[in-house]
């Protein structure tokens, strides 16, 4: 998954759509048809036994009717679980690569961003990657979109996941309403997440064990290390913004984006893993900023250095994720359905973990 997209990273391509076409393949069947991988394989097989004898209504009411209304499809139509990943895997990819497809350089961008939120993310966290995908989406036709169509989509991913809801945030601050009332619809909507985070911690940490273990939620080495990739990027864009803005044009959306992922660092302390949900939404930024430093490097020999280190620095993080970070033997090794013997049935009502 990375030596494809780091091998054209290095070539600096740009316009190689049936290049992305073939490489988001990949990772959708990667992700989608992954068999017995990532920390909540598990959790979601005991959801799906549960619950896949409710009815329509008691899905629906659930605290995410989007995810619920999923897997009665599946249900019904007696595909399984499976099912359910590769939607998934369909929309997070649809969102991860719109968002590359808009980047300078979409191929760092697609590098960079594999190990922590491809890999370590969408390989587990069936309902925040879709959620993600949506939202990633809203954010490549940020611009396009009018302040009621932000707000549907984002909606539309609280459905499937309740960490969305702090995007609320950037649709405030985006709005194009008068400033008194951006103003105020921007405090309702910080005040909306910090009450979420403080008095309904488990909003966002229930099921959540990707880096944090059940015994320590306020020292979480791999959401500072999350946290920490993003809010340099922001930090790169905004001391460098005069010549972004020359070079590349101004982006309110991802001004506002770095400015929100230098002031995630403090969450940390208050909740490393809602830190780490909301982090999950930034990663766009990171990817066009990261994507786009190669245009203020003005010699030639000195952007092949930046994308040659990035390309090296991104299997570094890999590598080191896969050794080092708590739960990273969910990973190991990797298996797909589609290489399963004939009794693991693919597409089954019910089946054990």
């Amino acid at each position: 998954m990375l030596a494809v997209p780091g091998g054209l990273a290095l070539t600096g391509k740009r316009d190689s759509r049936l290049w992305l076409f073939l490489v988001a393949t990949a990772y959708i069947l990667m992700i989608g048809f992954r068999f017995r991988v990532g920390m909540d394989w598990n959790n979601y097989v005991d959801i799906y036994n549960q619950k896949r004898a409710l009815s329509f209504v008691d899905l629906i009411i659930d605290r995410e009717p989007g995810y619920g209304l999923l897997m009665w499809v599946s249900v019904r139509l007696g595909f399984g679980l499976i099912f359910v990943d590769v939607v998934s895997a369909l929309i997070f990819c649809w969102g991860f690569f719109a968002v590359a497809n808009r980047c300078r350089e979409p191929w760092i961008a697609i590098v960079v961003a594999t190990p922590l939120l491809v890999i370590a993310f969408a390989m587990s966290a069936v309902r925040q990657a879709i959620a993600a995908g949506i939202i990633f989406y809203l954010f490549s036709t940020w611009e396009k979109r009018s302040t009621i169509s932000r707000l549907v989509l984002v909606m539309l991913a609280v459905l499937f996941h309740f960490s969305a809801v702090f995007v609320l945030i950037f649709v405030a601050l985006g709005s194009r309403a008068r400033s008194v009332i951006k103003a105020g619809g921007t405090i309702v909507a910080v005040l909306l997440v910090l009450a979420i985070v403080s008095f309904a911690p488990e909003s966002v940490e229930s099921y959540s064990r990707l880096y944090v273990g059940s015994e320590s939620k306020l020292s979480a080495p791999g959401a500072i290390v999350e946290v920490g990739i993003l809010a340099i990027s922001g930090g790169l864009y905004l001391i460098n913004r005069a010549r972004w803005t020359e070079c590349m044009g101004d982006s309110p959306l991802i001004t506002n984006l770095a400015w929100g992922s230098l002031a995630l660092l403090p969450v940390i302390l208050l909740s490393s893993v809602g830190a780490y949900r909301f982090a999950l939404y930034f990663w766009p930024m990171a990817m066009y900023i990261y994507s786009g430093y190669p245009a203020l490097i003005q010699a030639a020999i000195g952007r092949a250095f930046y994308r040659f280190a990035f390309v090296i620095a991104s299997f570094a993080m890999l590598i080191g994720w896969l050794h080092f970070a708590n739960n990273s033997y969910a990973w190991l090794p990797y298996k797909t359905w589609l290489l399963q013997p004939e009794d693991t049935m693919l597409w089954r009502r019910s089946y054990a973990s």
